[in-house]
């Protein structure tokens, strides 16, 4: 017993010899090849397999961002594709479906306002922005200075605090549809539309959808 153990002991060690060997083939001898400028085919073959890169999908928030604001500059444009993107893989949401609200909600621009006083480029109100900064734990009170509505005009802000509402509605809806409806008129407001049987308002979904929809096809980079 104690031979066929010692056997298969160093039957295994050869293996996990042989297999550290065939990983060290994968990893290295293509490179090898690519610069001697042959087998490109499979290496290329080899990349396929791998996930796109996130570069790729920060440059078509890009894109989107600046088809709305074709007149901002590149590292303004830059800066709020790649918050959009941040915040939405924090919260599990894609980043195109984040894209088309805002587009719906302000066009992009961070300093719009509602006739309600929503505020920012995803249009929050200041008291829910105020609320949401409190639960999530960001600073936005400097010193003796109060929160004040005009801070809700920082894409980056406001940005993190509109995709963590909109999450939060997705989980108490559990509706994508009912989300978009809630984030627009409010929870309480689409809570009662649900509980009293009341036509639920379907406009604002349609046109993110919409949008949604037209960012799932193919964009030139606006480079």
């Amino acid at each position: 017993m104690q031979k066929r153990c010692k056997t298969l002991t160093r039957t295994l060690g050869w293996t996990a010899c042989c297999a550290q060997f065939v990983l060290i083939g994968i990893l290295f001898v293509p490179g090898f090849y690519l610069m001697r400028g042959t087998q490109v085919a499979s290496v290329k073959s080899l990349l396929h397999l791998m996930p796109a890169p996130p570069f790729k999908e920060l440059v078509r928030i890009y894109t989107v961002v600046k088809n709305n604001r074709p007149e901002i500059g590149e590292s303004e444009a830059w800066r709020v594709a790649e918050v959009i993107r941040e915040e939405s893989a924090k919260h599990n949401l894609d980043p195109m479906l984040v894209a088309a609200l805002i587009e719906v909600e302000s066009g992009f621009r961070p300093t719009a306002v509602s006739s309600m006083g929503a505020r920012g480029i995803m249009q929050i109100m200041p008291d829910v922005g105020k609320a949401i900064a409190q639960e999530i734990g960001l600073k936005i009170d400097s010193g003796s200075n109060p929160f004040r509505p005009e801070q809700l005009d920082d894409p980056a802000l406001n940005i993190k605090l509109g995709t963590y509402y909109l999450n939060g509605m997705k989980k108490i809806f559990r509706s994508l549809n009912h989300a978009l409806v809630a984030y627009n008129v409010g929870p309480t407001e689409m809570r009662n539309r649900l509980d009293n049987n009341i036509d639920v308002p379907v406009e604002f979904v349609n046109a993110v959808l919409s949008a949604y929809q037209k960012y799932q096809k193919p964009m030139p980079p606006a480079f």
